[in-house]
């Protein structure tokens, strides 16, 4: 292997990459961080991405039994259709859920992940030296076998095979077995890597893999290994672009054309744009992550599917993030004309007070699909004349914070929301309420993105310890699903802070008082119970 000027994956503190000479390259425009797309609304910026998943109706099938050690693998080809072995036998399931048999009776093996070839990779589980391809039609043919194991093996687009005989080592051969590329890297190489998962061929050509802390590129034209996201030697759970963002036990990458998805061992899923290079946390909504067996993404990168196994079980779930704003495609569809007879003027009355309100009915109906249902279908509130009535049990306020969100995509309590900090609790209990009010608002009529900037503020901004019980009462009885966030950032809250929460005696008072399901769950959390007293015979002082 001839020996190249190869450059790192770290960069000095002028931001640029070191040469194997010693001279600074220039970073490539391929590495260089785009400005973090604009957000509409300042509180988008603590908004997750978010997938929403849906159990695929599936045909029972009778799996094999298996030991722990067993675990079932998966690949999804462009149809759709879903190979899922449990190491002795590969079905198929379609996009429909209907199964059929692929292949049976085969050596113990693994499904290779892949996000770039339509049939079936498998590696043979024993020794790891026979990579084979499985065809729709249950044809097994071999792509390679060698002498030594291949670690982490996977497919390019144009047939090569590339693995990590080692972990500060990567090797690419052709179909032949001939080696044709390869890299090392390590303590007293020029780069710097740890290949600790299979490696992913991605579609633009490049090879992706992990270590516990950083997901890499191996760019093999231009003999380079990069780092696009997390730091080698800085673990922790952060979103944020490129090096910025922090990893704690990755596992293998999953490729598409524009997403790198990875997950951690703790669960944490992370979508990685391979323009940008900016990390983004997912938020797996319809699912227990924690239960999740294996996942991954099809190769149009149109659709995730995750694996559960007690019960067998598979979710799917659309990857386009159901709470990123469509304020500017909703605007571009509003019809200024008039030809579509849509209403321009819609009158509401709401609260006790029936306070009269004014929208754009336009507006309403390209922004909302209730208010599209209401305004356009055969309801009465579609027929112009008298106001719509929404019923006493309305916030004014919060539904004037509704139609300016639909008008102008924008919500903040309090403006800037870094202001609440300053404020009084009674004051931030006052908004706390209201920002309530209109997640409340948001759920009746349908807008997910509203309700999730209602999550934020109050997760971010209104968590104090003399707030976050009365806070945590008022969601938890009765329990609101779409507020499962909070109820979570509320718990972790407690745990974190429980010390200073019950100096708080007040709250605890109130809760007990009013008999609040909320005590019982306190008692049940709590890992032990001391209190500040003695005995009648005991003469050591009370601590």
């Amino acid at each position: 292997f001839r020996s190249h000027a190869f450059a790192t994956c770290v960069l000095c503190a002028r931001g640029c990459l070191m040469a194997a000479d010693g001279r600074e390259q220039l970073r490539s425009p391929g590495l260089e961080p785009r400005a973090k797309r604009p957000k509409t609304c300042p509180l988008a910026a603590g908004l997750k991405p978010e997938l929403v998943f849906k159990e695929l109706e599936i045909d029972q099938v009778q799996w094999t039994s298996r030991t722990d050690s067993e675990k079932f693998s998966a690949h999804a080809d462009t149809e759709h259709n879903l190979y899922v072995s449990d190491t002795s036998r590969i079905v198929c399931f379609n996009r429909h859920g209907r199964y059929r048999p692929v292949l049976d009776g085969i050596e113990p093996h693994h499904i290779v992940p892949n996000g770039t070839n339509d049939y079936v990779v498998i590696l043979r589980k024993s020794d790891k030296q026979k990579l084979c391809k499985v065809s729709a039609d249950g044809s097994m043919s071999t792509i390679l076998e060698t002498s030594a194991p291949l670690l982490g093996p996977d497919v390019c687009p144009n047939g090569d095979i590339v693995h990590h005989p080692a972990t500060s080592r990567l090797e690419r051969r052709s179909p032949n077995g001939e080696l044709s590329a390869s890299i090392e890297g390590g303590r007293g190489k020029v780069i710097s890597f740890e290949a600790s998962s299979y490696l992913t061929a991605g579609q633009d050509g490049h090879v992706y893999f992990s270590s516990k802390t950083c997901v890499y590129r191996w760019n093999n034209q231009e003999r380079l290994v990069e780092c696009i996201a997390g730091h080698p030697k800085a673990a922790g759970r952060r979103d944020g672009f490129g090096s910025d963002a922090r990893f704690t036990h990755l596992k293998r990458p999953v490729l598409t054309r524009r997403f790198a998805y990875v997950r951690e061992n703790d669960n944490r899923f992370c979508r990685i744009d391979l323009e940008t290079f900016e990390v983004s946390t997912l938020h797996l909504r319809g699912v227990e992550p924690e239960k999740i067996e294996t996942y991954g993404v099809t190769p149009d990168g149109l659709m995730m599917f995750l694996i559960f196994t007690v019960p067998f079980r598979i979710f799917t779930a659309e990857t386009t993030d159901a709470l990123e704003s469509t304020f500017c495609s909703d605007m571009r569809r509003v019809d200024w004309t008039g030809a579509s007879g849509a209403r321009v003027d819609v009158e509401f009355i709401a609260g006790r007070n029936r306070q009269l309100f004014r929208a754009d009915g336009r507006i309403l109906e390209v922004r909302s699909a209730y208010f599209r249902s209401m305004l356009s279908g055969g309801m009465r509130e579609a027929k112009p004349g008298s106001p719509i009535e929404l019923g006493e049990d309305v916030n004014g306020d919060a539904l004037n914070a509704l139609l300016h969100f639909l008008h102008t995509d924008q919500f903040e309590p309090v403006a800037p929301a870094s202001k609440v900090h300053e404020l009084q609790d009674d004051e931030v209990l006052k908004l706390a309420k209201f920002t309530i009010e209109v997640h409340t608002l948001a759920d009746r009529f349908l807008l997910p993105r509203l309700a999730r900037l209602c999550e934020v503020f109050l997760s971010e901004y209104t968590l104090r310890t003399s707030l976050v019980l009365p806070l945590l009462a008022s969601i938890s009885s009765p329990r609101r699903l779409s507020l499962s966030n909070l109820e979570a950032a509320c718990w972790d809250y407690l745990e974190n802070n429980w010390n200073d929460v019950v100096q708080n005696r007040a709250n605890l008072e109130e809760l007990v008082e009013q008999r609040h399901p909320l005590v019982i769950e306190l008692l049940q959390a709590s890992k032990g119970v001391k209190r500040n007293a003695r005995r009648s015979d005991d003469d050591t002082p009370a601590a």
